[in-house]
């Protein structure tokens, strides 16, 4: 269980802080059910709750991780790839899927498989569709929000950097 004053990742909501935990009724029913109130740190006029009792939904938020964690993770996907969906749409969807459930592991073997089309690309002089560069500044601004909370890290291009291993993190306390 989190705690009021916690900083987390929830899903593509990104950084949040718990700004509470209570009861509340949105049901026609009456019946009421405890909440996380999460408000999201880039958007702070929106709120987010989460109901205490759905596992799925509590699964999705995380903990902000500390840089050793941050490139300890980043090592051992390095060379992770998801499998390559050869018709655009068909990517566009799985991309979707995998930022709607925001979890950085996936995230992150997203933009490695991204950067491994665009290097083998690059050679060939194929291009990335529009449908994955999206993807991969999505991806790219997604994992820079949740490491810039925890780290030095300083611009999203830093992200890439990161996950090729030419980068090394060193902790911040700003939401520790």
């Amino acid at each position: 269980m989190f705690e009021v004053g916690s900083h987390v990742i929830y899903r593509a909501e990104g950084v949040c802080v718990i700004v509470d935990i209570r009861e509340e009724s949105f049901g026609a029913i009456g019946e009421k059910n405890k909440y996380y109130i999460l408000s999201p740190i880039g958007d702070e006029k929106s709120t987010v709750f989460v109901p205490v009792d759905n596992e799925k939904l509590c699964s999705m938020i995380r903990r902000l991780l500390s840089a050793d964690e941050i490139m300890e993770l980043a090592a051992s996907l390095r060379e992770e790839r998801i499998e390559w969906i050869p018709d655009s749409r068909g990517r566009n969807l799985r991309y979707k899927e995998i930022f709607a459930l925001g979890d950085r592991r996936d995230i992150m073997v997203l933009a490695n498989t991204i950067l491994s089309i665009m290097r083998e690309g690059r050679s060939s002089d194929k291009r990335l569709t529009g449908t994955d560069e999206n993807a991969l500044r999505r991806a790219k601004r997604m994992l820079y929000d949740e490491f810039s909370a925890t780290t030095d890290i300083r611009t999203e291009d830093d992200v890439f950097r990161l996950l090729e291993g030419e980068l090394v993190l060193s902790s911040k306390q700003k939401y520790m």
